[in-house]
C-alpha cells in the first residue's frame, strides 16, 4: 500500500456535520507516512471554494490534495480546446471555467444544480445537443445523501438527454478510468498499490476495483444495507465508519 484515496461527502461529513474520527484517521496516516488524496464527484464548488468549505468544517485539507469532478471538467475542456460551453452548474462551480455560453455552444457541461432541473431546461439542452453540442457530464451519479435521505443526482438528467438525443455523454468523474488514473498519478504509483475508501458502491467501490485497487466501503453517508445486499459488487473491506480505518489498515499490513 502506497497511498489512500478518500471520497469526501458521506465519508468525512454529511451536509455540514463531520463524521466522528475523520481527523484522527488523517493524523494517523500522517504519523505512518502514508500519503492520501481526496477524490470527489463534487460539482457544486470550485477547488478553492471546496477547500474553504472543508476547512470551515474543520478538515485539514489542501487544494493540491483534492481531485474533484468539477476540476477534472476544467482540464478536459482545456485539453479539447472547447471554449464555447453552456455551463449547467451552480454559479460557485463556474469560477474556473470559460464564460458561460447560452447560445450555440460546442459543449454542455452538466453538474449538480439541485432542484433547478425542469422540463424547459432539459428541452433546451436537448435542442442544442441535436444541433451538435457535446454532452460533458462531470459524473453520472444515481443519487446522493440529502438532509432527509437519498436525493436524485444529475446522472438521471444526463441519461435523459442521452436517451432523447441518441448521443453519449463524455463522463469526467468517478467511476471513469480517466478520473482514477488522474488521482493515481499524483502518488507516482500504480493503481493496484492504492486503497480507495468510499460510501458509493458504483462510483467508489466498482470504479476503484476496475483499476485494480483495494476498495473499502464505509457504512455512512449513502450506504444502505439493502442496496449492498442486492448488488453483485463486493468490496474487499467494509467498516462502520472512517474512524475504523486505522485498525483495518493495521490488520491488512500484518
Amino acid at each position: 500500500m502506497k497511498g489512500v484515496l478518500f471520497d469526501l461527502d458521506g465519508v468525512f461529513y454529511v451536509e455540514q456535520q463531520l463524521i466522528p474520527g475523520g481527523i484522527a484517521c488523517l493524523d494517523w496516516l500522517l504519523e505512518q507516512s502514508i500519503p492520501y488524496r481526496f477524490v470527489t464527484n463534487n460539482t457544486t464548488l470550485s477547488r478553492t471554494n471546496l477547500v474553504a468549505k472543508l476547512q470551515g468544517l474543520g478538515l485539514p485539507v489542501a487544494e493540491q490534495e483534492i481531485v474533484s469532478a468539477n476540476y477534472a471538467g476544467v482540464l478536459l475542456l482545456a485539453q479539447r480546446n472547447l471554449k464555447r460551453c453552456r455551463l449547467v452548474l451552480r454559479p460557485e462551480a463556474q469560477l474556473d471555467y470559460p464564460p458561460n455560453c447560452l447560445e450555440h455552444p460546442d459543449a454542455i457541461v452538466i453538474g449538480d444544480i439541485g432542484n433547478r432541473w425542469d422540463y424547459d431546461l432539459l428541452n433546451s439542452l436537448m435542442y442544442q445537443v441535436l444541433k451538435g453540442a457535446e454532452i460533458i457530464a462531470l459524473h453520472k451519479g444515481h443519487y446522493h445523501e440529502g438532509p432527509s435521505g437519498l436525493v436524485l443526482d444529475s446522472g438521471a438528467f444526463v441519461a435523459a438527454l442521452e436517451h432523447a438525443t441518441g448521443k453519449q455523454a463524455i463522463v469526467v468523474g468517478k467511476p471513469t478510468q480517466t478520473f482514477f488514473e488522474l488521482a493515481s498519478h499524483s502518488f507516482g504509483c500504480k493503481p493496484k498499490d492504492l486503497i480507495m475508501v468510499g460510501d458509493d458502491l458504483i462510483n467508489d467501490i466498482k470504479g476503484a476495483q476496475q483499476m485494480g485497487m483495494h476498495a473499502v466501503l464505509v457504512q455512512t453517508g449513502k450506504y444502505r444495507k439493502a442496496l449492498v445486499d442486492a448488488s453483485n459488487i463486493v468490496p474487499e473491506g467494509c467498516i462502520s465508519s472512517i474512524q475504523e480505518l486505522p485498525n483495518y489498515l493495521q490488520n491488512q499490513i500484518r
